[in-house]
């Protein structure tokens, strides 16, 4: 290339105050041109080219449809000049029933769906105007709009339509621009029309009585609103800022014998359907909810239909509020009426929009009526001219006769000898003779006399406000006849609780929890438990179990630790696992500080009974507290059990029902034994008061509550265990320093690891120094006396160990509050009772066999 031809244009200014003003036009160009609708149409650039090029091209409703291709070609091709990708994206748009509460295009073929599935491409398609878009053309032959040069100056396009529909209010719109975006819904027809009405009767018509008749958005795919307040500060600010619109499906419950039935039918608006239904079906796969066996898309042309099959005992209204909070079966919708007027961008409230509607279609109506005026008026004056002609024919023809030249001397001569004004003439000249007949004169008088009329009735209309108003009235009438529209989303006055009881979604059943003193939760199926051997249940290095046992899932557990916080875990939280897993980590559901382990779990199943629970520390402090103290709505995090000090630990926890008796261990063998009662009721962040006087270097090492009639089960740090029978232990003065509960041994002294309430039922679980754990019978070892020696544990090489018990519920220990029968006893019972069902089974089985023998 020749240097020499090369211009160059150096800008001498800033680049920040170039990108600036450069960034400032593509903002007001994105803003005007692409993502705003103007107030007056309702309409984007693109929809407006899209609807003008199918008025161009003849595809009104009542004509044939033409491809899509042809419509977006002309498009592209002399208003828009964008991708032809962007076009046909929007038209589908406007065709699509579930984004419009009245679409404006007509479309053959594939649109897509409310699934999100694609359109067919536009060379299958086919496209026409609906009849609700040609309210939006309808006047434009009779000039009422501005036109405006397309991109290249070639031709012109109208710089808005001219609608009597309110194209915006009714179908709603949403863009999204530099800076700004607009976000306005659907609303009904016959509403925004009564409404519009009522504000011409009344312009200072009140918003009360303007909310009274337009109830709120009305969207394509139905669905109910609870609550007003947000659509009340949207329609009175033009924005939603606190109060969310609630939006959520419609469902009917339906059963037969063996199940329930969900069945939604709407849904809300924007939701993609099969995007609901997946999101659904993840809950129901990961037993997210119980009670739910399926979900299935019963969808087709004839509506919506989503059925979600439920057990028979499902509780289905919980369900469902579930998954108003889980899913997009509800959601919040939010106003942001932004639009163009004036050529700026404007946020709008419902009574700005329904006066600018009014001052649109005053405008072209005014424009209208004006046109139709001058028309009649150059009609009249043509028909009069005709009317005089038929009484001086012989004349006129005669002039005509004598002409010279051509036509325009024809109308010179009947403009100079008749006095007939130029467009008379003119029409004269053009007149064919036939039309000089009597009928034709007749004609021409009563078409005088309609445009008299016609003339009068508009000049009325044009000079008196009144009857201008009545006008506009009427026509909104007849289009709300034309249009009937029912409401097809319901608006509910109340607000829409989502509360539901989480327990109402669960599968009640007994499971098998254990809980390890690191923290290690294992929620264990009755069959993984029966298909493997205990001794091959995983544990980390020095840790051991602190609770095994059957639970309810409808149960809570409350976890307490060493540095007197609790957690509480529903049970039903808790994932099940496979047996050699090592589980999940308190941690998981809860913070929990460096060296914090857990102590106790109680298994809750009525925070309202009048049980306790008594803690008891490192250092001597007790403290007994109600078991409802403890009851928090999350359980996100620790609480809060016990104020201790930096140098105390909390040694345990237990259950207990105001009747019991206190036993504190301390690593010296000494034993404090007193009523619970001595102890005074306090709060969960209180202190407690010293249980135990404790000597120079002692410290509690166990503690439990039992009644008189208990045995108590010791077990050692090396393996020791021993028996004692409650009563044997005497009572002793709280803060006492206690009485001797073991002769300790000189050499070696025994070390208390736990000491147990316990029934001849429960089991040791007992882990060795390998890592295997091993169950060992409670019943196996004999009772003994206080200054009896402990026993060694028939398991080689001891590392740890705990008793396995038939936990108590909160239930079963109200029950206990009232029995006066020891465990052992009531065992013995139970055992009783067991062999003499055995006994009858037996003999039964023996009478069945010898009648099958017989026959």
């Amino acid at each position: 290339m020749d240097k020499n031809n090369v211009i160059e244009k150096i800008i001498n200014e800033s680049l920040d105050k170039i990108m600036a003003e450069r960034f400032g036009r593509y903002s007001k160009y994105i803003i005007q041109q692409r993502a705003l609708p103007d107030v007056r149409d309702g309409l984007k650039p693109v929809q407006r080219r899209i609807l003008y090029s199918m008025y161009e091209l003849g595809l009104f409703h009542n004509k044939p449809f033409k491809k899509s291709a042809r419509v977006v070609g002309d498009v592209i091709g002399r208003f828009h000049p964008h991708g032809d990708s962007s076009v046909y994206e929007a038209m589908v748009n406007m065709a699509q029933w579930w984004k419009n509460a009245m679409p404006l295009v007509d479309m053959h073929g594939n649109v897509g769906s409310i699934d999100n599935d694609g359109a067919a491409a536009m060379r299958y398609t086919e496209a026409r105007m609906s009849k609700v878009a040609e309210l939006i053309l309808g006047e434009l032959k009779k000039n009422p709009v501005n036109f405006v040069p397309n991109f290249d100056d070639s031709e012109l396009e109208p710089a808005v339509l001219p609608s009597i529909f309110p194209n915006l209010l009714i179908n709603g719109t949403t863009g999204i621009a530099i800076g700004m975006a607009t976000e306005m819904p659907p609303h009904n027809f016959e509403e925004i029309i009564d409404a519009t009405i009522a504000k011409l009767q009344n312009p200072n018509l009140s918003f009360s009585q303007l909310l009274s008749i337009v109830k709120g958005p009305d969207f394509p795919t139905g669905g109910i609103i609870y609550g007003t307040k947000g659509i009340e500060e949207s329609f009175e600010t033009g924005r939603t800022i606190k109060n969310k619109i609630q939006l959520f499906s419609k469902f009917t419950i339906t059963n037969d014998n063996k199940n329930k039935y969900i069945e939604i039918t709407e849904i809300p608006f924007g939701v993609v359907k099969s995007d609901l239904v997946y999101s659904i079906d993840v809950l129901i796969s990961q037993n997210e909810i119980d009670g739910v066996l399926e979900i299935k898309d019963q969808s087709d042309r004839e509506g919506i239909k989503i059925v979600i099959t439920l057990d028979k005992d499902a509780n289905e209204k919980s369900i469902m509020r579930y998954l108003f909070s889980k899913t997009k079966l509800q959601i919040n919708y939010s106003y942001n009426n932004m639009v163009i007027k004036n050529n700026s961008p404007q946020l709008l409230n419902l009574n700005n929009l329904i006066d600018s509607y009014i001052e649109h279609i005053t405008d072209i109506k005014t424009k209208t009526l004006t046109y139709d005026l001058e028309k009649h008026k150059l009609r009249l004056e043509i028909v009069l001219g005709f009317l005089k002609v038929t009484e001086i024919t012989d004349q006129i023809i005669e002039v005509i006769r004598k002409s010279e030249g051509s036509k325009i001397g024809v109308i010179n001569d009947l403009m100079n000898v008749f006095g007939f004004t130029k467009n008379q003439a003119t029409a004269i000249a053009e007149l064919r003779l036939y039309k000089l007949s009597k009928t034709d004169y007749n004609e021409f008088k009563n078409e005088k006399d309609y445009l008299e009329n016609e003339i009068s009735y508009i000049n009325s209309l044009l000079e008196n406000n009144d009857k201008f108003i009545f006008y506009l009235i009427n026509l909104l009438k007849e289009l709300k006849n034309e249009f009937p529209t029912p409401r097809r989303t319901q608006i509910a006055d109340r607000e829409y609780s989502f509360d539901y009881d989480e327990k109402d979604l669960i599968k009640e059943e007994i499971i098998n929890v254990a809980i390890s003193k690191f923290g290690y939760i294992k929620r264990l199926s009755q069959k993984v438990i029966e298909s493997n051997d205990f001794s091959t249940y995983v544990l980390k290095d020095e840790d051991y179990l602190t609770f095994y046992n059957q639970v309810n899932t409808m149960d809570t557990l409350l976890i307490f630790t060493n540095f007197g916080n609790y957690a509480i875990i529903p049970i039903y939280k808790i994932e099940e696992c496979k047996w050699k897993e090592n589980g999940v980590h308190l941690s998981d559901f809860v913070d929990l500080q460096s060296g914090e382990v857990v102590v106790s779990v109680i298994e809750v199943s009525d925070w309202n009974s009048n049980l306790f629970v008594t803690i008891a520390t490192r250092n001597g402090i007790v403290k007994r507290t109600p078991i409802k103290e403890f009851e928090v709505t999350r359980t996100v995090k620790t609480y809060t059990a016990i104020n201790i000090s930096a140098d105390d630990r909390v040694v345990n926890a237990c259950l207990s029902n105001g009747s019991k008796d206190v036993i504190l261990v301390s690593s010296f063998g000494l034993c404090n034994k007193y009523t619970e009662n001595d102890i005074n009721i306090y709060g969960t962040k209180a202190k407690g008061i010293k249980g135990s006087n404790l000597a120079n270097n002692d410290y509690i090492v166990a503690f439990t509550v039992a009644q008189n009639n208990d045995v108590l089960t010791l077990l050692t740090d090396d393996g020791m265990i021993k028996k004692i029978r409650a009563k044997d232990i005497l009572y002793v003065s709280k803060n006492n320093r206690g009485k001797l509960l073991f002769k300790n041994r000189k050499f070696d002294p025994y070390i208390i690891n736990e000491i147990y309430s316990t029934r001849d039922s429960d089991v040791i679980l007992v882990r060795d120094k390998e890592g295997f754990t091993h169950l060992d019978s409670i019943k196996q070892y004999s009772f003994s006396k206080t200054d009896d020696k402990f026993s060694k544990i028939k398991i080689d090489n001891f590392a740890n160990g705990v008793i396995k018990k038939t936990q108590k519920t909160i239930k079963e220990e109200i029950s206990f509050q009232s029995d006066n029968q020891s465990d052992i006893e009531i065992i013995e019972d139970v055992n009783k009772k067991i062999d003499m069902l055995d006994s009858n089974i037996e003999e039964l089985l023996a009478k069945i066999e010898k009648t099958l023998n017989e026959k």
